[in-house]
């Protein structure tokens, strides 16, 4: 064994046990943790599935567009190609031009369209994420949690109590189901009355 790794191995025995005793104590003054897996609850989460879903469809449009150029130009270059020999230098010149406004055009559509998604994707998803940290913060305090950690960075295992994926994911997604039913319900018209009717007979 090289002293490198002996050196690793006990300073990671001190460290595991340093926590050990951390955790003990606090676990004396009602230490209380949770973990949550926030890239599953995102995924997950319907508004944020939304969301991408209008990106997605953004992004789709875009490539198809940036493809229809890419389609003009390799047309350019090849019907330059096939009639070099035929064309005196002038009109040589002036095709390659076209070519090269041709490439320019898709390398500006190509940048612009980038950050209008950029700007769309921070529109729409950061605050989902305000709204995912919020309600952990809530969660944390109304239920008197001392810490709650991220589970993929933090954690090679957790027993399942411990963790308030699910938890979190059907708190935000019913949120949001409840959200959906209340617009449905103020969008949609109004009931007819008996009176409406009675009125729409006798014309």
């Amino acid at each position: 064994m090289t002293r490198n790794l002996k050196f690793y191995l006990g300073l990671s025995v001190i460290l595991f046990g340093s926590f050990c005793l951390g955790f003990g104590a606090a676990a004396q003054n009602d230490f209380k943790l949770g973990v949550v897996d926030t890239q599953r609850v995102f995924e997950n989460f319907t508004k944020a599935q939304e969301a991408n879903e209008v990106l997605k469809r953004a992004q789709d449009k875009l490539t198809g567009e940036l493809q229809g150029l890419q389609q003009e130009i390799d047309t350019m270059v090849d019907r330059l190609e096939k009639q070099r020999l035929f064309l005196e230098a002038p009109e040589t010149q002036r095709l390659e031009a076209d070519i090269r406004l041709k490439g320019q055009a898709l390398q500006q559509r190509l940048e612009d369209g980038q950050e209008q998604i950029l700007a769309k994707r921070e529109e729409l998803l950061a605050p989902l994420t305000q709204e995912i940290e919020s309600l952990l913060q809530q969660v944390g305090e109304s239920e008197g949690f001392s810490l709650i950690l991220e589970k993929r960075l933090v954690t090679l295992y957790v027993d399942p109590k411990y963790d308030l994926t699910e938890r979190v994911l059907k708190l935000l997604n019913d949120t949001y189901e409840k959200e959906q039913s209340k617009d449905a319900q103020q969008s949609a018209p109004p009931p007819e009355t008996e009176t409406g009717k009675e009125g729409e007979k006798n014309n």
